[in-house]
């Protein structure tokens, strides 16, 4: 028993160092992951309510900008006002759900974003110093430098609501804040400080990245290992994907496990290393169920923190596009939905609309002049008013 306590003590080291050594001798690749919108919709077309406070100008401006450059039809504040005013309809701040609606009827089905500017504003310091260890090579000896600090800091607090213009329900009601800041050093008396309006934008374009990923989806991306070992052929398979050859990669690492699975000199060691990069394969190829696979296959083989980064990773990524998939399913759903709407209103439409034939049966009907011209007034009219239809 002993000796099986020696052997054990022994080996764990070796694992622990072949871990480590994977990871030392093994390039890193990047592998995208797509997030899905955080609001969990699709949007064609956006109104900006009119901002309020500071700075919401030039928030606004990125916000419309990054929306334009991502295909949604923007209504900004002054064709919005403008709409607004031809039906003498005035707005200013949060709107109720009837409000909401009787504009999206309006304009047409939109979501509209309404931003408050809670707090924007910067603050310099410059009167900031520490006190520095420095080596001087000559005399060989250490010495105390005073470093002196100017340091620029912009806040941002923002509240951002989202309203859908059909139903009037709130999508998301949030609030978001930064404080992003930057400095200059100097050795020699008290630096410059760092331009305010260079930080504040630094704030500007957080806030509207973050904003993007509420309403778009984005990309991740992670940084993993791919194998690239002579045995086995793994570098060749390596070899392709940097230089972008995902299907010959791909092959190639196909036909790597299998011949690392029929050759009965490969060790255990480099066929876990060929489902893994198999498995890598397919996860760049979104096909995540058989990367997964792959990975577990090689954990069995060769346990260790790559393959398991490699399989948290995945099953994140499978998350994310079956949420992203709900996403597409629904925006297809509301689609279908506002496409019904349209044709049941158009029907209503015809079947409320007066014509030729109606003023003649309220007519034969013996119904009041006075009421027949009322519903004309009233109604939408469809008349045929040649010489023919007018003496009928």
């Amino acid at each position: 028993m002993k000796n099986l306590h020696i052997l054990i003590v022994l080996i764990l080291p070796l694992i622990g160092f072949g871990q480590v050594f994977d990871a030392l001798s093994n390039p890193k690749i990047s592998v995208d992951i797509k997030h899905p919108p955080g609001l969990g919709l699709k949007i064609d077309k956006v109104v900006f309510n009119p901002a309020t406070g500071n700075c919401s100008n030039q928030i606004i401006d990125g916000l419309i900008t990054d929306f334009i450059s991502n295909n949604v039809e923007v209504i900004d504040r002054v064709n919005l006002q403008t709409i607004l005013a031809e039906q003498n309809f005035n707005l200013s701040g949060y709107v109720d759900q009837n409000t909401a609606i009787s504009i999206g009827k309006m304009i047409g089905p939109s979501a509209m974003i309404t931003i408050k500017i809670l707090k924007c504003s910067t603050d310099v310091k410059n009167n900031l110093y520490v006190d520095e260890k420095k080596y001087n090579s000559k005399t060989k000896k250490k010495y105390i430098a005073r470093a002196y600090i100017a340091r620029t800091t912009a806040y941002l607090k923002a509240s951002i609501q989202t309203t859908d213009l059909t139903t009037g329900r709130i999508f998301a009601s949030r609030v978001l804040e930064y404080s992003p800041s930057k400095e200059n050093k100097s050795y020699n008396g008290i630096p410059e400080a760092p331009d305010k309006f260079d930080v504040q934008e630094l704030a500007f374009s957080k806030f509207v990245l973050d904003v993007h990923k509420m309403f778009f989806s984005w990309i991740e991306s992670a940084d993993l290992h791919f194998m690239d070992s002579k045995k086995g052929g793994l570098r060749d398979a390596f070899k392709a994907l940097k230089q972008g050859e995902i299907e010959k990669a791909l092959e190639l690492s196909k036909r790597n496990l299998e011949f690392c699975k029929n050759n009965p000199e490969i060790k255990d060691k480099t066929l876990a290393h060929a489902y893994y990069n198999l498995g890598m394969m397919f996860f760049i190829k979104n096909e995540y169920g058989n990367a997964i696979n792959l990975f577990k296959e090689s954990q069995k083989l060769r346990k260790g923190q790559i393959t398991k980064d490699a399989i948290d990773e995945c099953q994140r990524a499978q998350k994310l596009a079956e949420e992203m998939k709900r996403v597409d399913d629904n925006a297809d759903l509301e689609i279908q939905k506002i496409k019904t709407a349209n044709e049941e209103a158009k029907k209503e439409q015809v079947k409320n609309t007066v014509t030729n034939d109606d003023v003649i049966s309220m007519t034969e009907q013996k119904l009041p002049t006075a009421l027949i011209m009322q519903k004309i007034k009233t109604s939408s009219c469809n008349f045929n008013v040649s010489t023919d239809e007018l003496i009928k």
